[in-house]
């Protein structure tokens, strides 16, 4: 018998829940790049993707990002959308991902921006050591937010 999963079931929109499980596939492919980048030295290649694919100026941080408007309750700068206003993928996360769990996103992204400026230094130090430090405190997010958080 298996354990109870004591993890928050999240109810999503289906697209969001699509889009969503894409995202987390393709943080995982960057992850698999950026650990084989760093494998054969290639510092300068694992910061290039972190910082594009990863880091808070990569599209797939936007919807972590706290936005200005919002109000103190979910919901309270947005109104659910009538069929003819659909609404953007950052305004569903707004809407239907708990605040922790964005707060989580936060921090890894800002994670893989500075892994992106360890690994950049590594490229002339060759210190992996420092960088795999850093990579590690971007997959500690991903841990938390896994053992938090579920879907299905």
């Amino acid at each position: 018998m298996s354990p109870a999963d004591l993890r928050e079931q999240l109810h999503f929109p289906p697209e969001m829940e699509t889009n969503f499980l894409g995202n987390m596939r393709d943080h995982m492919q960057t992850v698999d790049g950026i650990l084989q980048a760093v494998a054969v030295g290639d510092f300068a290649g694992a910061s290039k993707i972190a910082s594009e694919r990863l880091g808070l100026d990569s599209p797939s941080a936007a919807g972590c990002k706290p936005s200005g408007d919002r109000g103190a309750s979910k919901g309270a700068a947005l109104k659910l959308p009538d069929h003819s206003t659909p609404l953007s993928m950052e305004e569903m996360m707004q809407l239907y991902m708990p605040d922790p769990m964005r707060s989580i996103g936060l921090s890894m992204h800002t994670a893989a921006s500075n892994f992106a400026e360890v690994a950049a230094k590594s490229a002339t130090s060759h210190d992996t050591t420092a960088t795999l430090a850093a990579l590690s405190k971007v997959t500690q997010n991903c841990v938390a937010c896994h053992a938090s958080y579920r879907l299905r």
